[in-house]
Parts: C-alpha cells; sequence; structure tokens
C-alpha cells in the first residue's frame, strides 16, 4: 500500500490558517443568527470595534491594522467579486427578470456575506495584533534558549548527570498550557 503524502511547511501552515478561518466564520455566523439574532452584524461590528478601541495603540499600530485588515478584505471578498456584487446589485433597479433575480439572491445572501466580511475583519485584527507582538515572542525565545544552553553547559562542564526528566515532564504538560485559564471577576 502506498503511503499517503502529508502536507509539510508553508502548505500545512496555510491549511490549518484556512481551517481556523473556517471554524472562526462558523462560529461568527452562529452567534451572530443564534444568539444576537435581531441585530447581529451590528452586534459584530461593534465587537470589532470595541477590540479596536481596547487596545490603545498608537496611531502607526492602528494603520498597520486597518492594512492588514483591508489586505485581508480585498483578498478574500474583493478578489473574489463578491464585494463587487454586493455593491453592483444594491444599488441596481432591477429591469428585467434575471436583474430581479440576481437582487433576491444577493439580499438573501447579505447577513450571511456581511457576517463573513466583519467576522474575517475581526478575525484579522486578532492575527495582525499576534504580528505585532512578534518581536516580543522573538525576545522571550531567544532568552529562554539562551538560559537553556547556559544551564545545558553548567550541567556538562561540572561533570553533572544529563537528566531527561524535566524534559519528559515540559513534554507532557506542553499540551496543557494551550488552554485559556479561567477568568475570575475582580474582587471589589
Amino acid at each position: 500500500m502506498p503511503e499517503k503524502r502529508r502536507l509539510t511547511g508553508l502548505l500545512w501552515l496555510v491549511k490549518w490558517l484556512v481551517l481556523i478561518t473556517l471554524l472562526v466564520l462558523i462560529v461568527d455566523i452562529f452567534c451572530v443568527f443564534v444568539l444576537w439574532s435581531p441585530d447581529g452584524v451590528w452586534h459584530l461590528k461593534n465587537v470589532l470595534n470595541q477590540e479596536i478601541a481596547q487596545l490603545g495603540l498608537p496611531q502607526s499600530d492602528i494603520t498597520f491594522l486597518t492594512e492588514v485588515i483591508q489586505s485581508f478584505h480585498s483578498t478574500v471578498f474583493v478578489s473574489s467579486g463578491i464585494d463587487g456584487m454586493m455593491r453592483y446589485s444594491s444599488n441596481l433597479p432591477p429591469t428585467d427578470q434575471g436583474q430581479q433575480t440576481a437582487l433576491d439572491f444577493t439580499e438573501t445572501l447579505r447577513p450571511i456575506i456581511e457576517t463573513a466580511m466583519v467576522g474575517l475583519q475581526l478575525f484579522s485584527l486578532r492575527i495582525s495584533v499576534l504580528i505585532l507582538a512578534l518581536p516580543f515572542l522573538v525576545l522571550v525565545t531567544v532568552t529562554a534558549m539562551a538560559d537553556g544552553f547556559v544551564g545545558w553547559f553548567l550541567r556538562r562542564t561540572g561533570g553533572e548527570r544529563e537528566s531527561g526528566f524535566i524534559y519528559h515532564r515540559a513534554k507532557r504538560g506542553l499540551a496543557w498550557s494551550f488552554l485559556p485559564r479561567p477568568t475570575y471577576p475582580a474582587r471589589p
């Protein structure tokens, strides 16, 4: 039986980014149509604006955030023609049956497409915040590597025994470190 080829490298990363984006879109659509039913798209736009306001970033970083959001939006919706279709159908008076069918189709899908647009903007905002945090994450990684190498060097030159105990315990605990911690309300 031939071996199944696995995606590696950049393709593996792109696959998971697309899967996570689709999962976030499904959650956004669920929240808009089930939890915030009457005016869900407005609520999602409000969440986007609140997250931008809560960041408290300088204007140069906010400009970077808006550029990343616009690039995600133009890549997904403008280049595919969905944005143009929505604009064209909303400004066009129906004169024949084909235009009326296109107008009805886009008006039926308008809440879903608007949810997808705002949800992608929210997702791209979070990705751009991670991009802004990369220098700090690189600094923490370099510091941790330097600390580990110094500890290894001291054990090796001091004649101490190399033990895999710490490594194996850390390896088992790594998956648990990705779980979110519960948040408790502040005490008055």
